[in-house]
């Protein structure tokens, strides 16, 4: 008897997770050599160009090994991350996109720090001992106790796709095959958590090694 596999994919539709189960995202190649039609680079793979070490203090050392970008355990603080110093990025009306893993620890793994507007927020993926997901900070709540607050578990070794959709009339993200929100952020105030800097578009773990690749966005 003949059997018949026909894979299928799934396309983003607002903040659908874009890969399904069935192809995990560990298949795909660890460096992005074609770049889709209309997104940019953000990491060539290869190098730091365009990033700088965010000086939290007793942060560990960012480096590139086989097409990944490395965010080590802090060696004797919480944070190590790395800031955007390329050209100039937008502030509303994007795309974000990136795959990361959880290496070591449990905890915050691939966290976002972006801009919006004239303000800061948070993308938190796998924090609180690694099942706490969603938006920091809102009204002064962060992402374990505000109305972003999503609770699923990114196994770790493995590669998850993250995106963040920024507009005008919403915020909203997915990691894995998981929408963490889809926020309107008409009448909330937006800011970060105390411990993280103003330091523009900024990717960082927290207690906790993470592997960034393939790291891109869009102009909406």
């Amino acid at each position: 008897m003949m059997v018949l596999i026909a894979a299928m994919g799934i396309v983003w539709s607002g903040c659908k997770p874009r890969t399904p189960r069935e192809q995990p995202v560990e298949e795909a190649s660890p460096v992005l050599i074609d770049v889709p039609e209309g997104w940019i680079s953000l990491f060539d793979g290869k190098t730091l160009a365009g990033w700088e070490s965010v000086n939290y203090g007793g942060e560990g050392t960012p480096y590139v090994k086989d097409g990944t970008l490395i965010l080590p355990m802090a060696t004797a603080g919480t944070f190590t991350g790395v800031c955007w110093v390329g050209d100039p990025l937008p502030v509303n009306n994007y795309i974000f996109y990136y795959e990361a893993r959880r290496m070591e620890g449990h905890d915050i793994f691939a966290g976002l720090s972006f801009p919006y507007e004239d303000t800061f927020a948070s993308l938190i993926i796998g924090g609180w001992a690694g099942i706490v997901n969603g938006l920091s900070c809102i009204n002064g709540y962060d992402a374990s106790e505000n109305e972003t607050t999503k609770h699923f578990w990114l196994k770790d070794k493995e590669w998850h796709p993250v995106q963040l959709i920024v507009t005008s009339d919403s915020i909203c993200a997915s990691a894995g095959v998981e929408q963490v929100f889809d926020l309107s952020p008409a009448g909330k105030r937006l800011h970060l958590r105390a411990g993280l800097f103003n330091s523009g578009l900024t990717l960082w773990t927290y207690m906790t090694t993470g592997e960034i690749r393939n790291i891109r966005l869009k102009r909406l």
